[in-house]
C-alpha cells in the first residue's frame, strides 16, 4: 500500500512539474514614468499565443488592480511562436 501511495505521488509530482515548466512569466517591471511591462510565455499545450496573451493580461490587470484599483490601459503588445518555446506575448501598459 505505501509503494503505491508513493508511485503515485511521483507520477503526480512529475506532471505538475512538466506543467509548470509549459508556461512562464517576467513579472511585472518598470520601463517608465508609469509604464511597465510584462513578458510571457506558453507552449501550445497551454494555448500558445493565445494562452500568453491571456497570462500577460491577468497579470498586467492584477498589477493595476493591486494600485488603488486603476484601469489598465495596453500602450503596445508584441507577440511571436516558435515551435520550442511556444507563443510569447511582451505587454506594456500603464495603469490608468
Amino acid at each position: 500500500m505505501i509503494k503505491r501511495m508513493t508511485y503515485r505521488f511521483a507520477f503526480v509530482l512529475t506532471v505538475t512539474l512538466l506543467c509548470i515548466s509549459c508556461a512562464s512569466n517576467s513579472g511585472v517591471y518598470r520601463v517608465g514614468q508609469n509604464t511597465y511591462q510584462v513578458t510571457t510565455r506558453a507552449t501550445w499545450e497551454l494555448g500558445g499565443r493565445v494562452g500568453a496573451m491571456r497570462m500577460a493580461m491577468q497579470e498586467a490587470t492584477k498589477f493595476c488592480s493591486e494600485r488603488g484599483g486603476k484601469q489598465l490601459k495596453v500602450i503596445k503588445e508584441t507577440d511571436d511562436y516558435g515551435h520550442f518555446q511556444g507563443g510569447i506575448v511582451n505587454l506594456t501598459f500603464s495603469c490608468e
